[in-house]
C-alpha cells in the first residue's frame, strides 16, 4: 500500500496519510513523499523516521504508555469522595 508521509529536516515523521496506489513512489511537489509499505505498522508521528523509504519506529517506544489518562469528572471526584465518607462513618460506627 502507498503512503503520503510529512517529515522534518532530519526524516522525523510528522504526520502520514493514505495515498492513491497509482501515485509515484518518491518526493511530490506537495510538500510530502510517497512510500510503498506491505503493513501500516510503527506509524507513529513524532516516534519514528523514514529511512530509505521505510518506517523504522523508535526504540522502545510504546504507543500505549503515551497514551493520556482520563481524567475523572468533577461528578465523578464528587462520588468518589462522597463514598469515601460514606465508608469512613461506617468504619467509626462499627469501631463503636
Amino acid at each position: 500500500m502507498k503512503l503520503k508521509v510529512w517529515t522534518d529536516s532530519n526524516n522525523r515523521l510528522l504526520h502520514w496519510a493514505w495515498a492513491d496506489e497509482n501515485r509515484p513512489v518518491g518526493p511530490t511537489d506537495e510538500g510530502f513523499d510517497v512510500i510503498e509499505v506491505d503493513k501500516a505498522v510503527g506509524l507513529y508521528e513524532n516516534h519514528a523516521s523514514i529511512i530509505d523509504g521505510k518506517v523504522v519506529p523508535d526504540a522502545g517506544y510504546d504507543p500505549d504508555a503515551d497514551r493520556p489518562k482520563p481524567e475523572a469528572s468533577p461528578e465523578q471526584q464528587m462520588i468518589a469522595a462522597l463514598a469515601l465518607d460514606v465508608a469512613q462513618m461506617k468504619a467509626v460506627k462499627s469501631s463503636d
